[in-house]
């Protein structure tokens, strides 16, 4: 199959993108606490939720991954 025209693997992608972009606007938040612009008490929460965006960036990652190398794309 053409590389450009594989729907799951740009769904894939996007869906890697989407992931990547929520883990680093968790990271963003984070090094808004550690400048002082957020209240502490809020860093659990931020801590808790970028890690959780952090293990469905790393998800996406390899589902991108393992269908190139299993479709051939």
């Amino acid at each position: 199959m053409n590389d450009s025209r594989c729907e799951e693997k740009l769904r894939l992608l996007f869906e890697y993108r989407n992931a990547t972009q929520l883990y680093s606007n968790g990271v963003a938040f984070m090094a808004d606490i550690a400048a002082g612009l957020l209240l502490k008490r809020e860093f659990a929460l931020l801590s808790k939720t970028a890690t959780q965006a952090h293990q469905k960036c790393l998800k996406a990652r390899d589902r991108f991954y393992k269908h190139i190398k299993e479709h051939g794309c």
